[in-house]
C-alpha cells in the first residue's frame, strides 16, 4: 500500500516538474496562439459575465478570473490596476500556471479513476503514461483549454468505471457531473456522453436486463440531466446568448467542413494514424497504445469497451474535420492511456505464472520504463528548448536598440503575423514591394520569417524577393534556430507554433528564421 503512493507521488512530483517548467515562455511576448480568446475574457469580466464569444465555452475563463481575481487580493491590489500594462504578462504566467495545475492533478486522477476497476498496476502504469506524455506536457503551459478539459474528463472517466462496477445513483451524478464539466470546458470532450451510455449499457447487460428494460433504467436520465445542468452552469451564455452561440457556430462550422488552404495540412484517418500519433507519441507508444485498444477489443473487461466507445467517438470527431490539430488528441488521451495500462498489467499477469510476481513486476515495469524514456526525454528536451529566447524576442530587442523609433518595416506575408516580432506601437510594419520603391518611400528595413515546416505561417521571401533584397540591402541580422544538417523539426503543420514536438535538438531556440536587411 505504502510503496504504490510513493510511486504514485513521485509521478505526480515528475508530472509537475515537466508542466510547470517553461511557462513563461516567450513571456512578456505571446506566442502561443488562441491564448489571447482565453485571457482577454478572464481579464475582461468586469461588468457582466457574458464572454461574448461561443468558439469555446466560458468554464475555463471563469476558472481563470477567478485565480487572477484571487491573485489581485491576495496582492492588495484593484484588479484592473493589478494587470495592466507590463503586469498583463504576469496574467498570462498566472493562468498559464492554472493550466499547469490542472494537468499535473490529472495524474493522480486517472490513477483514482483505473485503479478501483483494474487495479494498482494498471492504474500506476496509466498514471506513467500520462506523466511523461509530450503532448500533454505542452499543452498544460499555456492559457487554453486543453489541460483543464483533461483533468475534468479523467475524473468523468473514472465516475463512468464505477458506473460498470457500482452502479449507484452518485455514480451516474458524478460522470453526469464531470462530463458537464469537460463539455463547458472544451466542446470535443462531449463525446464522453458515449462513455456513459456504453457503461450503463454494459452493466444491465451483465445483469441480464434487455435493452428496452435497459432503457427504462431512470439512472442514465439522471446522468444525462445532470451532464445538462451541469454544463449550462459552467457556460451559461451558451444558452442566454445563444445568438452568438448560433452566429460563433456557423463561422467555425466553415473551417469544419473547408479547413485552410493549407498544403502543408492533413486530416482523415490516414493523418491521424500517420502523421498525428507518430508525431506526437513517437512510433513505439503509438502502436503500443494501438495494441492495447485492439487488445481491449479481443479481451474486453467490465469497463474497456466503454473507454474504446468514448475513444472511438473522439476519433470519429478528430477524422471528420478539415480543420484539426495535433493537440485534439488530448481528448481521448486519458482513456487511452488507462486502456495501455491495463495491458501493461495483464501483461505482467501473464508472466506472473512463470516468473513469480516479483519478477514479472520488474520486467514489466522495465519495459513500461524503456518504452516511455523517448518521451521522457523528448520533455526534457522541449522544456529546454522552450526557455530560451525566442528568434522573435531577440529580433525585437535588436530592433529596439538598432532601428530608430517611428520607422516603417517592410515585411514579408504581411498578413500572417505570428511568426513576426511583436513590436509596439512606435513601429509601422507594411508589406514586402521592390526594394526601389521602398526606398522612394522612405523605408529602409526589411524583415522575414521563414520557418519551412508551417510555411502556411511563414513562408519567407521568394527566390525572386530575396534575390533583389541581396542585391540592393545588406543583410544586418539572421536568426536561424534550426542546425545546420539537422533533420527537419517536426511539427504540426496546421498550427502557429514554432517550437517542435519531435526532432526538438534539431532547434537552438523555438521561433521562425528572421533576417533583417538595412536597403543601400
Amino acid at each position: 500500500m505504502k510503496a504504490r503512493f510513493v510511486i504514485l507521488a513521485l509521478l505526480t512530483l515528475l508530472a509537475g516538474w515537466l508542466r510547470f517548467t517553461a511557462t513563461s515562455f516567450g513571456l512578456p511576448d505571446r506566442y502561443r496562439p488562441d491564448e489571447e480568446h482565453m485571457m482577454s475574457r478572464a481579464l475582461g469580466f468586469q461588468k457582466d459575465w457574458n464572454p461574448n464569444f461561443a468558439i469555446y465555452p466560458a468554464a475555463e475563463m471563469y476558472v481563470d478570473h477567478a485565480a487572477l481575481r484571487l491573485y489581485a487580493a491576495v496582492t492588495g491590489k484593484e484588479f484592473s490596476a493589478a494587470f495592466s500594462g507590463d503586469d498583463a504578462s504576469r496574467a498570462y504566467l498566472i493562468v498559464r500556471r492554472v493550466s499547469a495545475a490542472f494537468a499535473t492533478a490529472t495524474v493522480p486522477a486517472i490513477y483514482f479513476a483505473a485503479a478501483p476497476a483494474f487495479g494498482t498496476e494498471a492504474a500506476l502504469s496509466a498514471a506513467a503514461i500520462l506523466a511523461v506524455s509530450t503532448l500533454h506536457m505542452r499543452e498544460a503551459k499555456y492559457a487554453t483549454t486543453d489541460a483543464a478539459m483533461g483533468f475534468w474528463l479523467t475524473m468523468a472517466i473514472a465516475m463512468i468505471l464505477r458506473i460498470v462496477h457500482r452502479g449507484r445513483y452518485r455514480d451516474y451524478v458524478g460522470a453526469g457531473f464531470f462530463a458537464g464539466l469537460a463539455t463547458a470546458t472544451k466542446y470535443p470532450a462531449g463525446g464522453i456522453v458515449f462513455g456513459i451510455v456504453a457503461a450503463h449499457l454494459g452493466a444491465r447487460h451483465r445483469e441480464g436486463r434487455s435493452l428496452p428494460r435497459s432503457y427504462r433504467d431512470l439512472r442514465i436520465y439522471l446522468a444525462g440531466y445532470v451532464t445538462i445542468v451541469s454544463f449550462v452552469c459552467a457556460t451559461p451564455y451558451f444558452v442566454l446568448d445563444w445568438q452568438q452561440t448560433v452566429n460563433d457556430f456557423i463561422y467555425q462550422r466553415g473551417f469544419v467542413l473547408d479547413g485552410l488552404p493549407n498544403p502543408q495540412a492533413g486530416y482523415g484517418w490516414s493523418w491521424l494514424v500517420m502523421r498525428a500519433m507518430p508525431d506526437s507519441f513517437g512510433i513505439s507508444l503509438q502502436l503500443f497504445l494501438l495494441g492495447s485498444m485492439l487488445w481491449a477489443l479481443i479481451r474486453p473487461k467490465p469497463g474497456t469497451l466503454s473507454l474504446l466507445a468514448f475513444v472511438g467517438i473522439a476519433f470519429l470527431g478528430i477524422t471528420g474535420s478539415h480543420y484539426v490539430f495535433y493537440r485534439y488528441l488530448v481528448v481521448p488521451l486519458p482513456a487511452m492511456a488507462i486502456l495501455g495500462g491495463i495491458a501493461a498489467a495483464q501483461v505482467g499477469s501473464m508472466l506472473s505464472a512463470r516468473l513469480g510476481k516479483k519478477y514479472a513486476t520488474a520486467v514489466v515495469g522495465l519495459g513500461l520504463g524503456l518504452l516511455l524514456l523517448p518521451s521522457l526525454i523528448r520533455d526534457v528536451e522541449l522544456n529546454r528548448l522552450l526557455s530560451r529566447p525566442d528568434t522573435r524576442t531577440l529580433a525585437r530587442q535588436w530592433i529596439e536598440g538598432h532601428i530608430p523609433r517611428g520607422s516603417v518595416i517592410a515585411v514579408t506575408d504581411r498578413g500572417n503575423l505570428c511568426g513576426k516580432p511583436q513590436m509596439t506601437s512606435a513601429y509601422s510594419l507594411v508589406g514586402l514591394g521592390d526594394p526601389a520603391t521602398l526606398r522612394i518611400r522612405g523605408i529602409h528595413w526589411v524583415l522575414s520569417d521563414s520557418f519551412a515546416p508551417i510555411s502556411f505561417y511563414s513562408r519567407g521571401p521568394s527566390e525572386t524577393e530575396l534575390a533583389a533584397l541581396n542585391s540592393q540591402g545588406t543583410l544586418v541580422v539572421d536568426l536561424d534556430p534550426v542546425k545546420r544538417g539537422a533533420p527537419d523539426p517536426i511539427v504540426d503543420p496546421q498550427d502557429a507554433y514554432y517550437a517542435p514536438i519531435g526532432n526538438i535538438t534539431s532547434m537552438e531556440r523555438a521561433g521562425p528564421r528572421i533576417r533583417i536587411w538595412k536597403l543601400n
